[in-house]
């Protein structure tokens, strides 16, 4: 009952599957005046300026995971641009010691402006109210899902994809119970099905678009890129942190350039033995993060448990897979590259194309 009366007042999911249309406009954690540039604009010479690696990401898809693990390999802090005074910015922040919520980097010049045409007071209170930290270098962001509350310079982008089946299961816990790690008993999927189904069938178009929208702008504005997929770092940590440690160190993402230094500093990060020799086990995550995820198990078993359970029907499975096909077919028939995405599932040489469910490895 506590949950349910959430779920019928909560106007964030009113909000989230009563839109009929996605507008994705350009984002303003790359462009310092996000006002000023209309959404067809993408070719803004502010864009990506040198700084920040953006940590890019769906919500649900296992940032606070690899935040955790980037702070523990590197010991530096990363950041996020949600504002630091949401209740989920400050139980990650208070409760989990991802103390970077809400620090965005270097000020933009957009920022600086702002606190120019300020009293003194007022800038000494914006000062140490806003998150400008010059020695950050990741700072994590959910847009264009999401808008962030300070713009923020970067220079490269790590996008960390989930299969949607999964991450959206678990946005729709996060919206109902308002935390991190509280899961809904089956009853309430039961009583509220309707709800859920509709929240996902609207999710998986935001789901479609968010990763598209990273992938074409990197390759439109020649931004590194390094996708990295969550059930990859769930199976294999240490390999996949390799090559996200490789990406931060301008090695592209070859492992194999990575300094011995790093790889024992990954080692040490996931509680591995020193001797890299040694056999430890991989594929179990759950005490790795700042937090202890729903799976409580983790590894393997965190992965497609929404499909185990049988939470959606098989009409919104094929809606899924719909929209992601009618996406690919509008977009001309892959007009982008992606040669450095993994995929479990080869398209049939007789298909004209693939959708994005089959290029992640996720098409069921």
């Amino acid at each position: 009952d506590q949950y349910g009366n959430m779920i019928e007042s909560s106007s964030n999911l009113k909000q989230r599957t009563n839109q009929s249309k996605r507008t994705v406009q350009l984002p303003s954690c790359l462009l310092p005046n996000m006002s000023k540039v209309n959404a067809t604009n993408t070719s803004s010479s502010n864009a990506f300026r040198p700084g920040i690696v953006l940590l890019a990401s769906y919500p649900r898809s296992g940032n606070t995971l690899l935040r955790t693990l980037l702070e523990r390999t590197t010991s530096i802090v990363t950041g996020s641009d949600t504002r630091p005074d949401r209740t989920l910015s400050k139980s990650l922040a208070m409760q989990y010691d991802l103390v970077g919520e809400g620090l965005v980097g270097k000020a933009t010049d957009a920022g600086m402006n702002k606190q120019k045409k300020q009293s003194s007071s007022a800038r000494l209170k914006s000062h140490f109210q806003t998150a400008y930290d010059p020695s950050l270098s990741i700072v994590k962001t959910h847009f264009p899902e999401r808008k962030g509350w300070k713009p923020v310079n970067s220079s490269r982008v790590l996008l960390l994809i989930r299969n949607p089946y999964d991450s959206i299961d678990s946005y729709w816990n996060l919206c109902c119970t308002n935390t991190h790690t509280t899961s809904l008993d089956e009853s309430v999927y039961k009583k509220y099905a309707n709800k859920f189904e509709s929240l996902a069938r609207h999710e998986i178009q935001i789901w479609v678009d968010f990763h598209y929208y990273w992938l074409d702008l990197c390759e439109k504005e020649g931004v590194p890129l390094l996708v990295v997929r969550y059930e990859d770092l769930v199976l294999d940590p240490e390999s996949e942190m390799q090559r996200v440690i490789a990406f931060l160190m301008e090695e592209g993402d070859d492992k194999s350039l990575l300094d011995s230094f790093w790889k024992w500093r990954i080692r040490h990060a996931l509680g591995k033995s020193d001797n890299p020799d040694s056999q430890s086990t991989t594929g179990n995550t759950s005490n790795l993060g700042s937090y202890q995820p729903r799976s409580s198990n983790g590894g393997i078993l965190s992965i497609g448990k929404t499909l185990r359970k049988d939470r959606y029907s098989k009409s919104t499975l094929t809606h899924m897979h719909d929209v992601a096909a009618t996406v690919e077919a509008n977009r001309n028939k892959n007009t982008s590259k992606f040669a450095n995405i993994p995929s479990i599932n080869k398209t049939k040489k007789n298909q004209s194309y693939e959708t994005i469910l089959q290029k992640f490895g996720y098409d069921i």
